[in-house]
């Protein structure tokens, strides 16, 4: 049974109507208003903390005040391509910092609508191949939630065709894999979702995309090429339509017989392990013990 803090939550997802802020966000043509786009003040004072301008956007480098350790996280935040930082994207990277000692690399990449895919990718790959120059793709991390779990896929598929060394492993967290929104199984999944709806995803799909086909694997990385790409690890609520496409991705390692690691939480929303929750320890303790298996 999901705990009181989560039922709480979606009691105030309800009432907000976040499932609204997508068209609204179109609507109005703001799409910065919850935007944290700057590690809040508070952290600079516990984490080393730098800053680097990469094609005019800013990439961050967040690490303990001690030794770091080898592992380096390259972690690609959520907001449907059209949103940036949040305060819980910050309190995470210090949450997995305190738990591992690692590093963090959060590049705040080009959105929609005055941007696409290939802006994004174009800041990321250069990021990414310094990055393994530095330190060696087996001690770097892909990382995503929501958008940019699937970000993180979709980069990885990418690294295949510039045969770039892939990471160790890609861990998502409620990855948006399919940004076609065709499977048929989300129809069902509609109404008990508080926080996600096909309207507004499909209008910062659009926008994302280009003139490019949504189904392209860039996009929707659930079309691109799986094998090779190291360790695969999945988080997702049953209360979230993305379940569908990622129990649509695990039946299809499924039946190629390739295993990966996938953790359904039962009555979890969307990015739930970034909230605060009870559910939220326990998948970040999970996410820790993979990191550490690296």
């Amino acid at each position: 049974m999901a705990s009181i803090e989560s039922r709480v939550i979606v009691l105030y997802f309800k009432l907000t109507k976040i499932k609204k802020s997508f068209q609204q966000a179109f609507k109005k043509g703001n799409f910065e208003k919850n935007n944290t786009n700057f590690p809040p003040k508070r952290y600079y004072s516990t984490l080393n903390i730098n800053t680097i301008r990469i094609n005019g956007k800013n990439s961050f480098e967040l690490s303990p005040l001690t030794r770091a350790t080898k592992t380096h996280i390259l972690y690609l935040h959520g907001g449907a391509y059209v949103f940036g930082f949040s305060k819980i994207h910050w309190k995470f990277f210090s949450v997995l910092i305190k738990a591992l000692n690692c590093t963090i690399i959060a590049p705040d990449y080009p959105l929609a609508p005055k941007f696409t895919f290939e802006d994004s990718f174009s800041m990321l790959l250069p990021i990414y191949s310094e990055l393994a120059a530095k330190v060696g793709s087996e001690n770097i991390i892909l990382m995503g939630d929501s958008a940019g779990g699937g970000f993180a896929l979709a980069l990885a598929q990418k690294l295949s065709e510039g045969k770039i060394q892939h990471p160790s492993q890609i861990i998502m967290l409620s990855p948006w894999l399919d940004i076609t929104l065709d499977n048929p199984a989300i129809n069902d999944l509609q109404e008990q979702d508080p926080v996600l709806e096909m309207i507004g995803l499909k209008m910062a799909a659009k926008s994302y995309a280009g003139v490019t086909e949504l189904s392209d694997y860039r996009l929707s990385p659930i079309n691109g090429e799986m094998k090779g790409l190291g360790t695969i690890s999945i988080f997702i609520g049953t209360k979230d339509i993305l379940v569908a496409d990622t129990r649509k991705f695990k039946a299809m390692f499924d039946n190629q017989g390739i295993d990966i690691n996938y953790f359904e939480y039962k009555d979890m929303v969307h990015i739930w392990p970034l909230l605060g929750l009870p559910e939220s320890k326990q998948a970040i303790n999970q996410i820790v013990e993979l990191v550490k298996s690296n």
